[in-house]
This record gives structure tokens, sequence and C-alpha cells, in this order.
């Protein structure tokens, strides 16, 4: 039972990266034509309005929760700046440049439960983590794009997501997920739609393809993703799921690949094996598969043994 419920947590947390590689796509292809501060707004406000209707219709009263409020506040206002610096940052660095510096969260996770929380490093994490961030580097960071302003401002969104991977898995196992995850959309609504009302935005820039494009980000890459990954550290590390998160551009590399006929070259070939065996390493080393293997192979070989032994006395 325990093995089923960790292949389920896996496969979410691969489906939620999957959904997000395709949402890098679908940015890159509106930011340049459409409202960035829109885009964000809408995408945050249609994953709120399910979530508030279901908590209305179930026990509208716990939305009166103060702790709630507060931590999912702070989710919110990090969830803001998250999309935001994202959404600004492409549309003055390149999809690569952009990948990369996101997956410096992988990174930044360890240090911040390290600093923060005192909780311990493991062997299999650095090896992991190091494997990893080698691969993002091979995948993503193209050598054409010199470093510049879209960097800066990427570079708010690792720290931002790194804090909030954080900060969830640490409030998620202190109060019901589905009202934390409820205040971190409707304080993010609000924080996002103040910074449209300043920045501004004019209705003719509001697309077709453009409103499609906030519904799919709303409802699939923000609503079911950050409700999976919210709930999921109620049962998994912080480590774990930005490990798998990293997996992200793998994916975004993929839909790349096929939506937009984007080519690969034998280093980026290279790094996306090289996410996947250090997201692999980890499952091995962090759930002991070696020493319970080795463990098994050495009981099958003296139970050989034994069987020879009585042969060859009868």
């Amino acid at each position: 039972m325990l093995h089923v419920k960790n292949y389920l947590n896996n496969f979410l947390l691969i489906l939620v990266t999957i959904v997000w590689g395709s949402t890098f796509v679908i940015i890159k292809g509106t930011v340049d034509t459409g409202n960035e501060a829109f885009i964000v707004f809408g995408r945050i406000f249609l994953a709120t309005i399910p979530m508030l209707l279901f908590i209305l219709l179930k026990n509208g009263r716990r939305l009166l929760n103060k702790k709630d409020f507060i931590n999912g506040s702070i989710l919110g206002f990090l969830l803001t700046i998250i999309y935001l610096s994202q959404t600004i940052g492409l549309k003055y660095t390149s999809s690569g440049h952009s990948a990369f510096i996101t997956g410096g969260a992988i990174i930044l996770v360890p240090v911040i439960l390290f600093s923060l929380f005192k909780e311990k490093f493991y062997k299999s994490d650095i090896l992991s983590i190091c494997t990893v961030v080698l691969g993002l580097f091979l995948l993503t960071y193209d050598y054409d794009t010199d470093f510049n302003i879209g960097d800066v401002i990427t570079l708010i969104t690792a720290i931002s997501a790194a804090f909030h991977i954080v900060l969830s898995g640490r409030f998620v196992k202190k109060t019901e997920a589905i009202l934390l995850i409820f205040h971190q959309f409707m304080s993010a609504s609000i924080f996002s739609l103040i910074y449209l009302l300043i920045v501004g935005f004019e209705m003719t820039s509001i697309s077709s393809d453009l409103l499609l494009a906030t519904v799919y980000l709303g409802v699939i890459g923000t609503l079911f993703c950050y409700f999976v990954s919210i709930w999921i550290q109620k049962h998994v590390s912080s480590v774990k799921v930005v490990l798998f998160f990293s997996l992200e551009p793998v994916f975004a590399v993929f839909f790349g690949y096929i939506i937009l006929n984007e080519r690969l070259n034998m280093k980026e070939i290279f790094g996306m094996f090289l996410i996947l065996f250090g997201v692999f390493l980890y499952q091995i080393l962090r759930n002991n598969y070696i020493s319970i293997f080795y463990t098994r192979l050495t009981c099958a070989k003296s139970k050989i043994l034994q069987s020879k032994k009585i042969l060859k006395f009868k």
C-alpha cells in the first residue's frame, strides 16, 4: 500500500511538471502581444473562483480562520511575485536563460531548509541536486544571449519559488490544504489586481487567443498544479518536490519541439538525460532501493546455499 501511494505521488508530481512545461511555451507565445499583468491576474482569478464555490458549498464558515488566512496570504504574495517576475522576465531574456535561472530554486530549497529550519543535508540530496543542476545548464542555457535585466528579474522568480515550496510544505502540515490553497489564490488575485490597476491595460489588446491561453493557464496551469503541489507536501519532502519540478524544462523543450518545431543538439539531449538521471538517482538513494536489493540478493544466496547443503546431506 505504501509503494502504491509513493507511485501515485510521483505520478502527480510528473503530471504537474508536464503541464507547467506546456505553459512555458504558451506564456512565451502570448507575452509579446498580451499584457503580462492581465495574464497573471486572469490565471489566478480563474483558479480562485472554483475554490471559493467549493468551500462555500461545503462549509463557508471555515473561511474565517485567521491562521489559514495569514499563511495563505504569504503564499499568495509569493505566487504573485513568481508569476509576475517570470512573465516580465520572459520579455527581456531567452526562454533558455529563464528556465535555467528558475531551476536555481533546486539549490535554494535545501539551503533555506537548513538555514531557517535546521534541516540537515543528505548526501543523496546533494548528489542528485548537483546532477540535475548540471543537466539544467546543458539543456537550457544558451551562450548567444548575454546576461540582461530579464535574467535579474527571473532570479526573483527562483528565490520566490524556493520560499514558496519551503513555506507551503511547512504550512500544509499544520492546516487543511483546501483552505490554505484558497487563501493563497484569493490573496494572489488581490495582489495581481492591484498591480494590474497600477500599470493599466487596454481592452483592445485582449484577443481570443490570449483569453484561451489565460483559461488554460488558470484552470490547468494554476488551479490543478498548485493544488497538487501544495497538497502533496503533506506526504513528501520539499526537496523531493523541487527535484521533480526540475523536469519542467525537459517537458518545456519537448513541447517546444512538438509545437514550435524547435530542434535539440547533443548537449541539450545529454542535459535532459542528466536531469532524468538525477531525479531517478534521488528516488533510488532516498528509498534505499540499493540496500533493499542487496539485502534480498543476500537472502536469496543464503537460501540457495542452505538448499545445496540439505541436498548434500540427503
